[in-house]
């Protein structure tokens, strides 16, 4: 099968999608047309898992995009959003086109800031938005909410799956020994992933601060350097910032702490927050951490139906209700899930989407007969 990835800014899911096809298709043939930059010049991984890459112009031009089609002929092009005008491009290629299977990591529709992936939008985002998702021969999403929140909008394909940002199984540490680590004084907390500072919902000093006031010991490791979180630690006491690591390096890393940190900001983009399953809180479950987690849908689901974790409804009192936990008896219920969360043991629904759309599209080869 040969598969072109197409994103503005290559991240860390198209990252695990690759590893997860690698690990069950033999034959594939992978490439990716980006605008920014690579994963390896972005995470310090990543590159060597395609066979070609393509850095295309923004904004992408459809000739060009067509050109680069023609070169390396694809079966399937799985188009990351946000953005989602890339999307609408490939779309646009016209008959005998590659199967399109949009891959919605966010809705702009439910955000009131920008997509922060060091571009300017161009276009309508609303109206690439429903563009790409009713145009799409398939669709991928993250969550039940984000489907259903697609759903009250528009017109869905017929072919869709939901992918949440599972852990790849390569990267898991040993597990912790269960069931009771000593307890080596305060709770350690950790948050690894983007910040901001521009009130958007990684804008997460305010509520740092806080919890920190309340006398926990937070770390945290950042995607890429935020100067402002620096200089803000170094007048906080218990925030600390470590340095950036590669994905590996942080996997790594986590098993040292006793929760990890997903509260986010919902000031501006609570409902998008709804809808998010966060790459980062499959990650601490990979490494054996429970979740603190801020009263945000999607996230409260998957820690009420699996019991990995705490839901905190604000910041205030944070320190008593986690410290109220059973961290040996979460800590169990996060075993528990450790077959169920890795890319690699659910990439199949990934592959079968892909054969499908594809068949339908009259191009590779067809469906298993249990698709």
């Amino acid at each position: 099968m040969r598969v072109l990835f197409l994103q503005r800014q290559p991240c860390i899911r198209a990252l695990k999608y690759a590893v997860g096809l690698r690990a069950s298709l033999p034959d594939l043939t992978l490439g990716f047309a980006y605008q920014g930059r690579t994963l390896t010049e972005w995470y310090g991984t990543g590159d060597e898992i395609f066979d070609e890459w393509w850095q295309i112009s923004h904004p992408v031009a459809v000739a060009e995009l067509r050109d680069l089609v023609a070169e390396f002929r694809p079966e399937v092009i799985h188009s990351h959003n946000l953005p989602d005008g890339l999307t609408v491009a490939a779309l646009a290629l016209g008959p005998g086109r590659p199967a399109v299977v949009h891959d919605a990591h966010d809705m702009q529709s439910l955000r009131q800031t920008p997509y922060e992936d060091g571009f300017a939008d161009e276009g309508d985002p609303l109206v690439e938005e429903r563009a790409a998702v009713e145009g799409a021969d398939g669709l991928l999403a993250v969550s039940t909410e984000m489907v259903n929140e697609m759903a009250a909008r528009y017109r869905l394909p017929r072919l869709r799956a939901q992918f949440p940002n599972l852990v790849l199984a390569r990267d898991l540490p040993d597990p912790a020994p269960l069931p009771d680590r000593p307890r080596r004084g305060p709770l350690r907390i950790v948050y690894e992933g983007t910040l901001s500072t521009n009130g958007s919902h990684y804008d997460l000093r305010d509520l740092f601060c806080s919890a920190a006031g309340q006398g926990l010991q937070i770390d945290v490791i950042p995607n890429r350097d935020v100067p402002e979180y620096v200089e803000l630690a170094q007048c906080t006491p218990g925030l600390s910032v470590l340095a950036k690591r590669s994905p590996q390096e942080v996997m790594a890393t986590l098993p040292e702490y006793d929760f990890g940190w997903a509260m986010f900001n919902a000031t501006l983009n609570g409902r998008h927050l709804d809808t998010c399953l966060p790459n980062k809180a499959y990650e601490y479950l990979g490494a054996g951490l429970p979740i603190i987690a801020g009263d945000h849908t999607a996230l409260r689901r998957l820690i009420e139906t699996t019991g990995v974790g705490v839901v905190v409804a604000a910041v205030e009192g944070l320190r008593e209700q986690v410290e109220a936990a059973d961290l040996a008896e979460l800590r169990r219920h996060v075993a528990a899930v450790a077959d169920t969360i890795t890319v690699e043991g659910e990439i199949g629904r990934v592959i079968e989407l892909y054969r499908a759309a594809a068949a339908m599209c009259g191009v590779g080869e067809p469906p298993l007969a249990h698709a």
